[in-house]
């Protein structure tokens, strides 16, 4: 899982950085919310980000990333306890508020928490060797995933993988085409008139 990390705090930044990583996770580090917004295009799993930090505010960029991809799964922490910024940052779309201090271990059980399910799932996904998965590739894999069993229907694709971009089944088959042969067994199963699942 991939993860960007924004935290002003170098001690702290470092700390949550070395836990994350030994529990298995890829972290881009940040300290400044300027830097963040030229990275708000890349394909993070999870933001993890605290608010009081320089140039822009995390609930600034809380909004800016909701708006680009309204599935991104963000965690802010924060000392700040007063209950407006938390409301705000809750109907700003974040999936979990710490309150600083905390401690690392409480962040690892928020994270596989919201990502327990998906990362088990992703686990029998097996993808040919050498081979790298594209933004929308990724993002339409993920969504299968989330909905593990159920039919994710067209519209749901064009909101998750197109977003403000417009799909068309021929594109859409296209990147299907491309993913299926990325994958070591095809497990991508097509409900015809509705969408596509795996079961």
């Amino acid at each position: 899982m991939k993860i960007l990390l924004l935290e002003d705090d170098i001690a702290l930044n470092k700390s949550i950085c070395d836990a994350l990583h030994y529990s298995g996770y890829s972290v881009d580090v940040f300290y400044d919310g300027n830097d963040v917004i030229d990275a708000i295009d890349s394909m993070y799993d999870l933001y993890i980000m605290d608010i009081n930090v320089p140039n822009i505010s995390g609930l600034e960029l809380l909004q800016l990333i909701q708006n680009q991809s309204k599935n991104a799964k963000i965690i802010i922490i924060s000392s700040n306890i007063d209950i407006q910024t938390i409301k705000s940052a809750y109907n700003f779309g974040c999936i979990d508020y710490l309150k600083k201090p905390f401690h690392l271990e409480e962040l690892r059980l928020k994270i596989d928490l919201h990502f327990s399910n998906l990362s088990e799932n992703l686990k029998e996904i097996k993808l040919k060797p050498n081979t790298t998965l594209s933004k929308k590739e990724r993002r339409f894999l993920m969504l299968l995933v989330e909905n593990k069993g159920l039919v994710t229907t067209y519209a749901n694709i064009d909101e998750a993988v197109y977003e403000n971009k417009t799909m068309t089944l021929d594109g859409l088959r296209a990147l299907i085409r491309r993913l299926r042969g990325k994958l070591e067994e095809d497990v991508i199963r097509n409900v015809i008139d509705e969408g596509y699942c795996i079961l």
